[in-house]
């Protein structure tokens, strides 16, 4: 599909957006399982390293890293409910590993979980 705004030639390819959409889609539908970089290369249909390159141009971000924020983005919805400790919402979001939930909570958020759902809870009451 071409575009032309004054002067100004842009190709955009349909099978990007679906692809990039097919990996959006399955990070929703598995995030609580362990995504390997492997399962996701062969759904959009490239190589591991041709994916790594793909994902990072289209999103600024390594797969990596936006599989890690999208839990750490359910995990706070979780902590927002306020039924669940912080060791159960790690497991349940797909974090295997305490300390490494607590390393990418604080990346994306700027605090420590349990500094995180304290305020929540604050603001609550």
């Amino acid at each position: 599909e071409v575009l032309n705004q004054d002067g100004v030639t842009l190709i955009i390819q349909n099978q990007d957006d679906d692809r990039i959409n097919k990996v959006f889609q399955y990070v929703k539908s598995n995030y609580k399982s362990e995504i390997t970089l492997e399962q996701i290369s062969q759904l959009a249909l490239m190589t591991i390293p041709a994916f790594c390159r793909y994902f990072k141009k289209h999103t600024n971000k390594t797969f990596i890293q936006f599989v890690n924020e999208f839990r750490v983005r359910q995990a706070i919805t979780l902590i927002a409910k306020g039924n669940k400790s912080i060791t159960e919402i790690a497991g349940e979001v797909g974090f295997n590993n305490f300390s490494h939930f607590n390393k990418q909570f604080k990346r994306v958020t700027g605090e420590s979980p349990s500094k995180y759902k304290k305020s929540m809870h604050q603001i609550i009451s």
